[in-house]
C-alpha cells in the first residue's frame, strides 16, 4: 500500500512502529535507516492530512 492510499489512522499506526523498532536494542544500522526512512513517509502523510483538515476547518469558521 502506498502512502497516498493510507487513512491518518494507519499512518499514525506506521510511524508508531517505525518508531518502536528504531527503538530495538539489536536493530542493525541498515534496519535503522529504513525504518528511519519509512518513519519520514508516515510522518509526512500524517502531516499532508492534519494540514488538509487544518484547511477545512478554517474555511467552515469563516
Amino acid at each position: 500500500m502506498s502512502n497516498k492510499e493510507l487513512t491518518f489512522e494507519e499512518a499514525l499506526a506506521g510511524l508508531e512502529k517505525s518508531a518502536a523498532d528504531l527503538n530495538k536494542p539489536d536493530i542493525t544500522l541498515s534496519e535503522a535507516i529504513e525504518n528511519f526512512e519509512k518513519g519520514i513517509g508516515y510522518y509526512d502523510k500524517c502531516s499532508e492530512i492534519l494540514n488538509g483538515a487544518k484547511q477545512k476547518i478554517s474555511t467552515y469558521a469563516r
